[in-house]
């Protein structure tokens, strides 16, 4: 009987051995996944600081795609525009969209925080 019971404390410790071990691969896992995130926020941000110091145009054929993207958004954004209703706000002097990409501003903004295209 003493075997018996020394074999089942034994199996306890090995599956709680392996619980423990799964939830630190999860745990792994899930830290991983947002340093990766974190990490494809700064390269987006460091393209965006080159296309800004350097022009589209020197980065070849992913600036054309690039700008191929944009143009479709802007495109995108501008028919969701015409088919959303109006908004409380989006009357004259209030909050809009910009009619060239399709961001929404607020009242006072004199040009395009995403496009840079001036606002009426």
């Amino acid at each position: 009987m003493g075997a018996f019971i020394d074999s089942l404390k034994t199996s306890a410790k090995v599956g709680a051995d392996e619980v423990k071990k799964s939830m630190r691969i999860n745990q792994l896992q899930s830290e991983i996944s947002q340093l990766e995130k974190k990490q494809n926020e700064i390269y987006a941000n460091i393209g965006r600081m080159a296309v800004e110091a350097d022009g589209i145009d020197k980065f070849g054929d992913v600036g054309t795609e690039l700008l191929g993207l944009q143009e479709e958004t802007a495109a995108k954004r501008a028919e969701l525009n015409e088919l959303k209703p109006p908004t409380e706000g989006s009357a004259e002097g209030g909050d809009g969209f910009c009619k060239n990409c399709g961001t929404k501003y607020t009242a006072g903004t004199k040009f395009c925080s995403s496009c840079g295209a001036k606002l009426t």
